[in-house]
Formats: structure tokens, C-alpha cells, sequence
């Protein structure tokens, strides 16, 4: 007990320290997230690298226990090799989430260099070969390492999607790696326990700085190494064999990360956009957005991660796999059913899930076909449906095969995204394709993709120039409604009647004077 005490206290310390100097360091570097009042809305400059501050103090207290006496020293050095790989993967990971947070990397730059430093980790010896669940052994085999490396990948991304309040990685990264540490002492795994509270010390020392309202930001370095650490924890203390893992266990403990992930990544393929693209639609935005604080969200998100953890070590300890895959559908359950997180991703899923049927029980026609419209307001109450009822129709009148709107206004807490396709009739050899940025208030608000085919019997550059006219009064509408004060509802552009066929500009399905109050 008193090592364990000692290893904690001693990551913790080292960590206090460290980071009062690293965050010195940072701001003599100029390494410093700076308010941009679209996506970073502090009110001032907060210095990065707190994960350089983590990493250095977990390095120190785990390279300490190799000489420090205690009746696990000899199991350390027996698995040197590993350890020495564990640390180098950790050091690899840290510096790639350094370079993010200074040259803003690309999500294929960061995902390679992820997969990197995972490769490290399991040439080292980190695999699953085989998980239970329910008592069923599934043996992998050469699925091993494809395996392992979705587990790590999802771990790291996990861990750097949840960064964006104060202290809120931080938190979660204690809760998990003191779950870790517990469940690994029931299974048998002192070492990896001892590593565990070697994790919960550095981030207790480093929460310090990191709580609100941050003195000191975990940037792309810490979050990715809180992630890397904890995934190949999670493996190691769940083993009940040689490459074994209980996965019921570690899957329940990530539930609420899971499903963060899992709803950004919905949100973002069904509304057409990439799984890098950046959003404002996590747990915390959603939480922040009614009304909680950044103590209370770190209240509340850590109670959902305390209980899914209940579930986990509870499962372990009566060795029942429902007690886990219990509590992980609870808190799914609640947060969706209350509108806490997630009700907005699933009526996405269900709509779409409903067109893709309809698509398949429909006999086909001849000619072409008008596909239903898929729209979602993550959040906001401006009118942008009318504005998007009138670029449908407007599509239609010009023939397009694709019609995406995205607007993301964070500081107005305005997010709606809306997509529209033709089912049939596309000749895909000859469509074009045009991204159109939508700017105002000085900065980019959204983005208008289409496609189409021009026709054929009439010149491509008048037909051209007659569709970017009709966009101009549509592109006038979203700037009005991106402006403040919001457009009142009563006042909002009715919805019209379907018009002749004709082609006409958008500006005949808009209200030319949109008022804004």
C-alpha cells in the first residue's frame, strides 16, 4: 500500500512542478492557443503542452520503478522490452500531437503518424489475440493486429474528440486510469496497476492548472498520449490469458467516449461532410449549450464515466458480463432518451435509415427521380429550413444531382447541415462539381456543394452564369440570418407552394427581404 501511495503522490508532485515550467516554457515559444471568436472562444491566449508536462512526469515515475524496492520490481525488469516500447510509443505520440498543435496537421498527417506510433506499441509485444464475452472465446487470429490497432486508434481519437472544456480530458483520464488500476489488482496485474496510478498522479498534478478556467491547455499532445496510455492500459489489465482480453470490461469503461465518437462520426457522414471535419456537436458543446458550466459538465460527464466504471469492475468481480453491458446501455439509454446527448444523431439515423429502405422497396422509374431531403439542426433556432426548402426546389429547377448546405456558426451556437440527392437519371462521367464557401461577418459561415450536368443543347458558360446569378439572393439570405440579433419565427419567409416547373432563379422561392428584427 505504501508504494502505491508513494508511486501516486511522486507522479503528482513531479507533475505540479513540470508544469508550472513547461507552461513558462510555452509562453516564451509562443506556443499558445489564441481566441479566434469562430471555434476558440476564450477570452484570452492560454498556453499549450501540457501533455509534454504529463508525459515527462509519468517517464520519470515509471522509469523510477525499476529502482525503486518493492515486490514487483522483478516482474518490471522482466518485461523491459515491452516497457522500453510503451515509453517510446508514448514519446512518439506526444511529439506528433506537439507538431498538431503547432503546424495544425491534416487528419491523413495526424492518423499516419498515429498509426506509427501504434506500430511501436505492438511490435513491443501489445496484441490481442483472442476476447471473451458472455464466456465465448473469439479467436482472431490474423485479425490480431488489425485488431489492436482499431482498439489503440479508437482510444487516442476518443480521448482528443472529448478535449474541449477545461479539464474535462483531464478528469476522464483519472477516472479511467483509476478504474484501470483497480480492475488490474483484481485480475492480478500489480505492474500495470502501478502504471495506472502513475497516469492518475501526473494528471492530478497537471488538473492543477487544467482546471476551470484553465491556466494551461493539454493541446494534441496530451489528450493523444492520455488516449495512447490508457488503451494499451485497458488491454493489459483486462487479460485473462496470454493475449486474452475480457472486453466487456474495458468496452463499458469507454462507453461515454464511445458514444461521443460514434455520434460525431453519424453526424458527419449522414450530413455529408468528413469524419476530420471539426465541429461543435459534442457531449460538452451540448451540455454547455443548456446552460451547464464547465465544473458541472466535468461533475456530470464524470458521474456517467463513475457509473459505467461501477458496471465494469462489478462485472469483474461477479464475473458477469451483463453488469457491464448493463450499465454502458443505461447511460446510452438516459443521455439519448432525456435529450441529454445523442436524440438529434439518432433521428438522423432513422430518417436516413428510412430513405435508404423506401430506395430499395420502391420499383424503379423510367427518367429521374427526386430524392427525399435529409436535414438536421444539431442546434440553433434560426429559419434555415425555409432557406433550404427553396434551394431544393431551385435545384430541381436546374436539374442538379447534389445539393449540400453546411453552416457552422459556434459563436452564435448555430449548426445545421442538409443534404439532397437524385436517385436517378445522373450521368456521372460528365457532372461537375463546385464547393462554394459561405462568408460573412468576416469569417467562412458554411459551405454550398453542388453537382449537375449543364444541358446539352445550350452553351455551358450562359447556363453557368444564369445558376450563379439564381444563387446570389439565397447567399444574401444566409447572410442575413447569420447576423445578430437572430431572425424572429413569425417573421421567418413562409413556405411556398410548389411553382411551374420553369426554371426561375432562387430568388423567386425566397422572400427577397428576409426581416430581421
Amino acid at each position: 500500500m505504501n508504494t502505491l501511495v508513494t508511486v501516486s503522490a511522486a507522479a503528482c508532485v513531479l507533475s505540479t512542478v513540470l508544469t508550472y515550467l513547461v507552461r513558462k516554457a510555452a509562453f516564451r515559444l509562443g506556443v499558445v492557443d489564441r481566441p479566434d471568436g469562430i471555434r476558440k472562444l476564450q477570452r484570452k491566449p492560454v498556453p499549450l503542452g501540457g501533455g509534454v508536462a504529463i508525459f515527462l512526469a509519468f517517464v520519470i515515475t515509471v522509469l523510477g520503478l525499476f529502482y525503486w524496492p518493492s515486490p514487483w520490481q522483478e516482474d518490471l525488469r522482466s518485461e523491459w522490452d515491452y516497457y522500453a516500447g510503451f515509453l517510446l510509443s508514448a514519446g512518439c505520440i506526444c511529439v506528433l500531437g506537439l507538431f498538431d498543435d503547432r503546424f495544425n496537421l491534416r487528419g491523413r498527417q495526424k492518423l499516419f503518424g498515429q498509426i506509427a506510433a501504434i506500430s511501436v506499441l505492438i511490435a513491443s509485444g501489445l496484441i490481442i489475440r483472442k476476447f471473451t464475452i458472455f464466456e465465448w472465446g473469439i479467436d482472431l487470429g490474423l485479425l490480431s493486429v488489425p485488431f489492436t490497432m482499431f482498439w489503440m486508434l479508437g482510444a487516442i481519437n476518443a480521448l482528443n474528440l472529448i478535449d474541449g472544456v477545461d479539464g474535462l480530458a483531464t478528469s476522464i483520464g483519472i477516472v479511467f486510469s483509476l478504474t484501470l488500476a483497480t480492475m488490474a489488482f483484481l485480475l492480478g496485474h500489480e505492474v500495470d496497476a502501478l502504471i495506472a496510478l502513475a497516469l492518475a498522479g501526473s494528471l492530478a498534478g497537471f488538473l492543477i492548472f487544467n482546471f476551470p478556467p484553465a491556466r494551461m491547455y493539454l493541446g494534441d499532445s496530451g489528450s493523444m498520449l492520455i488516449g495512447l496510455i490508457l488503451g494499451a492500459l485497458a488491454i493489459r489489465s483486462s487479460l485473462k490469458g496470454p493475449a486474452t482480453v475480457a472486453l466487456a470490461a474495458p468496452t463499458a469503461v469507454w462507453t461515454v467516449l464511445i458514444l461521443d465518437v460514434s455520434m460525431a462520426i453519424v453526424r458527419r457522414k449522414l450530413t455529408g461532410r468528413s469524419v476530420y471535419a471539426t465541429d461543435r456537436s459534442h457531449l460538452h458543446h451540448t451540455l454547455l449549450r443548456k446552460g451547464f458550466s464547465g465544473t458541472r459538465i466535468l461533475i456530470w460527464v464524470g458521474l456517467l464515466c463513475v457509473f459505467c466504471a461501477v458496471g465494469a469492475l462489478a462485472s469483474i468481480s461477479y464475473q458477469n458480463d451483463l453488469l457491464a453491458i448493463g450499465s454502458a446501455v443505461a447511460v446510452v439509454g438516459v443521455s439519448v432518451m432525456t435529450g441529454l446527448f445523442g436524440r438529434s444523431e439518432c433521428a438522423l439515423m432513422f430518417r436516413s435509415g428510412r430513405a435508404f429502405l423506401m430506395s430499395i422497396l420502391r420499383f424503379p422509374s423510367k427518367g429521374s427521380q427526386r430524392a427525399e431531403p435529409i436535414s438536421s439542426r444539431l442546434h440553433g433556432d434560426r429559419e434555415w429550413d425555409s432557406l433550404w426548402d427553396a434551394l431544393t426546389e431551385f435545384a430541381e429547377r436546374f436539374d442538379l444531382y447534389l445539393v449540400q448546405l453546411n453552416v457552422n456558426l459556434p459563436a452564435l451556437h448555430e449548426e445545421y447541415h442538409a443534404v439532397w440527392r437524385r436517385k436517378q437519371g445522373a450521368d456521372y462521367d460528365g457532372m461537375w462539381h463546385a464547393t462554394i464557401p459561405l462568408v460573412g461577418q468576416h469569417q467562412v459561415m458554411g459551405r454550398l456543394r453542388l453537382a449537375g450536368q449543364s444541358p446539352p443543347d445550350e452553351s455551358v458558360s450562359r447556363w453557368m452564369a444564369e445558376l450563379i446569378e439564381g444563387l446570389k439572393p439565397f447567399e444574401e439570405q444566409v447572410q442575413q440570418l447569420a447576423a445578430t440579433p437572430p431572425v424572429r419565427r413569425a417573421e421567418a419567409a413562409p413556405r411556398k407552394s410548389r411553382p411551374s416547373q420553369s426554371r426561375t432563379p432562387v430568388s423567386a422561392a425566397v422572400k427577397p427581404n428576409l426581416p430581421v428584427s
